[in-house]
């Protein structure tokens, strides 16, 4: 649990907890199959075991997480399926919003996605998948808080919570497989600079599904691998 989370406030302790907790997850400060111990949660907290397991089942029940036991809870495993399923429900809420966004969105607004995503670039040059994971996120929900549709903005906040253990574990494998999807964010980018919403749908259908095959094959092999494993 170590760097993982930090003590809160000691008001709405649950709802705190929760949004530290998803926040973790989006920003892939969790590998898939981590398991998270109610007790050390809440030590790290600062806080009784009540709110953190409040806080976890909520996320248990939206699917970010999983129950192995009344006291111990797991991020769910790498899984091709899990992943394809995530993926769809997130092409179909993020091109919702990057649609209504795309008219929102202000010159000020532009100049700021541009300098993240050239951050984002340096990252997947580099090779550092924290900083991948940070300022790709920081690019698509820069796009998506404009959409003026807050209960779609939560939706795919929970989508995110699911992806960013999955996208870690695949960062850090070392084949982001992303060149072709950097080009799709500067296509997004000029589609968004134009006010054209149906061309940005049409970049950000495109960058999510760039990376899709790499991912695919990542997690292919590794159920391959963990099947020769328990054999």
């Amino acid at each position: 649990m170590k760097n993982k989370i930090k003590p809160i406030d000691k008001t709405n302790l649950a709802a705190r907890v929760y949004g530290e907790m998803r926040e973790a997850l989006i920003a892939g400060r969790y590998m898939p199959s981590d398991r998270i111990r109610i007790s050390e949660a809440a030590q790290a907290f600062g806080t009784s075991d009540t709110p953190v397991r409040e806080a976890l089942l909520r996320l248990v029940s939206e699917h970010a997480l999983e129950m192995e036991t009344a006291k111990q809870i797991v991020v769910p495993p790498l899984s091709l399926e899990r992943y394809v399923e995530i993926r769809t429900v997130r092409m179909a809420l993020e091109t919702a919003a990057v649609e209504a966004a795309a008219p929102r969105i202000g010159s000020r607004e532009m100049a700021e996605l541009v300098r993240i995503n050239r951050r984002f670039e340096q990252a997947e040059a580099a090779h550092q998948a924290a900083q991948q994971l940070k300022y790709n996120r920081e690019l698509h929900f820069g796009i998506y808080m404009h959409c003026g549709l807050p209960r779609l903005l939560s939706m795919i906040e929970n989508m995110w919570a699911s992806m960013g253990p999955i996208l870690r574990a695949f960062y850090e494998a070392g084949d982001s497989g992303y060149d072709e999807g950097a080009n799709h964010h500067a296509q997004l980018l000029a589609a968004l600079e134009r006010r054209d919403a149906a061309a940005a749908v049409a970049a950000l259908k495109a960058d999510m599904l760039s990376a899709a095959p790499s991912i695919e094959r990542f997690l292919v092999q590794h159920e391959a691998a963990a099947a020769e494993a328990t054999a």
